[in-house]
């Protein structure tokens, strides 16, 4: 893994690990993998030298609790483990950890995750893993943008930057679901309109 990571930085590129917990979990760590996506089993040890190494962590939380998940981990170690409960300490441990930068991304790319509920992982962020809304939208923009090195082009409004945002009528400091119930889009500087959407109304 450690050639996988150094050949990934040579090329000027990102590298990002898929992996769960254990001896793997542990690797991708160690060999500096840029972004450790859903680490189940991170240990506060393992989060704290994520920090020193300047890692991310993408937990993709909603994707990994949905119910059927828990009960298939349940099912499958005769009840002895279940996928949410330890998901949810080791996000919340991240989220506690001075220094450490989160992602928000989906994992989402199948049933029963309809495409546009991509903000839901904002909400599980801030109710169940003690995110403040304000982190939790920062995490989404300037954290993403800084990890894929592109943060002179998006993750905020500044001048010079691509004039990609959205808007929602309430606040989402407020209450972070406002992000789920987007009013205006704009990609590029220009508003983008679903014309089909918008007949059915």
């Amino acid at each position: 893994m450690q050639a996988l990571i150094d050949e990934t930085h040579h090329l000027g590129r990102k590298a990002g690990c898929h992996v769960y917990g254990g001896e793997g979990l542990q690797n991708a760590i160690d060999a500096g993998c840029d972004t450790i996506e859903h680490g189940f089993g991170l240990t506060q040890a393992q989060l704290n030298t994520m920090v020193q190494k300047g890692l991310y962590y993408d937990p993709t939380f909603v994707r990994y609790t949905i119910p059927a998940m828990d009960d298939n981990d349940a099912k499958n170690t005769g009840g002895k483990y279940r996928i949410i409960p330890i998901f949810e300490k080791a996000v919340r441990m991240a989220v506690a950890t001075k220094g450490l930068k989160i992602l928000v991304g989906s994992g989402v790319d199948s049933d029963p995750f309809p495409h546009g509920i991509q903000a839901n992982e904002f909400e599980w962020l801030v109710k169940r893993a003690g995110m403040t809304p304000a982190a939790a939208i920062q995490a989404g923009t300037m954290n993403n943008a800084e990890m894929l090195g592109w943060q002179d082009r998006i993750g905020s409004i500044d001048k010079g930057k691509f004039a990609d945002m959205i808007a929602v009528s309430g606040d989402p400091l407020t209450d972070i679901t406002e992000l789920q119930r987007v009013k205006f889009v704009m990609k590029g500087g220009k508003v983008v309109k679903n014309e089909v959407a918008a007949g059915n109304h």
